[in-house]
């Protein structure tokens, strides 16, 4: 990407600098106007977007539909009218309805996403063997199927974790303190690169280093 020559890109560039600068004071001072402003314009333009991609989907989804005669979507537009119902204290009980319906669907729907890939292609992955013959597949799969028997010992409330239990149930939890650590490391470097990114974008708008 070359460094912009308009007047348009030349604004936008070095205000998203300032902006940036904004939000990394709050990091490397403390909490103050400038971050306040940044984050308040955040806010704010993120429910913009919101909010219009929200008119533009009931819009196509149901109004437009509605209007060439598919009278069947008058129902969703009465329930998401009755939701509004919430911020008026008499009638507050006729959004109970609608967020009902909204809640349910959305539990069935997931269950029907959850189900599959988060366990039962978790269980699969763990009880069949590997197809290669590498050492590390073999290693691998056996460690994922100690570790996954061992922690799920080591959430068994049912009977104390003493004589021969005790051995799996710890095995477990240091499986779990692996994985915990894994995922933080994860984040710090997620982290990282999030602010190796931002610091690498300061110096291109100072023309330090090529876009």
């Amino acid at each position: 990407m070359a460094y912009p020559t308009d007047l348009f890109g030349l604004s936008g560039l070095w205000f998203q600098w300032l902006l940036l600068l904004m939000v990394y004071s709050y990091v490397l001072y403390k909490e103050t106007p400038a971050y306040r402003f940044a984050e308040h314009l955040y806010i704010g333009i993120t429910m913009a977007i919101s909010l219009m991609v929200a008119i533009g989907n009931v819009t196509r989804i149901a109004i437009r539909p509605l209007m060439a005669g598919e009278v069947i979507y008058v129902i969703p537009l009465i329930l998401g009218f009755a939701m509004y119902a919430l911020l008026i204290s008499e009638y507050r009980w006729v959004s109970r309805y609608p967020i009902a319906i909204l809640v349910g669907a959305g539990f069935g729907l997931g269950m029907r996403g959850v189900l599959i890939p988060n366990l039962l292609s978790q269980v699969i992955s763990t009880i069949r063997p590997p197809t290669g013959n590498a050492p590390i597949d073999w290693f691998t799969f056996v460690y994922v199927a100690i570790g996954t028997i061992c922690a799920i010992t080591y959430f068994l409330l049912t009977y104390e974790h003493t004589g021969a239990l005790s051995y799996p149930t710890r095995i477990g939890r240091w499986i779990i303190m692996i994985g915990l650590g894994v995922y933080f490391a994860n984040t710090v470097l997620f982290r990282m690169s999030m602010l190796a990114g931002r610091a690498q974008f300061f110096l291109q708008v100072l023309k330090i280093i090529p876009m």
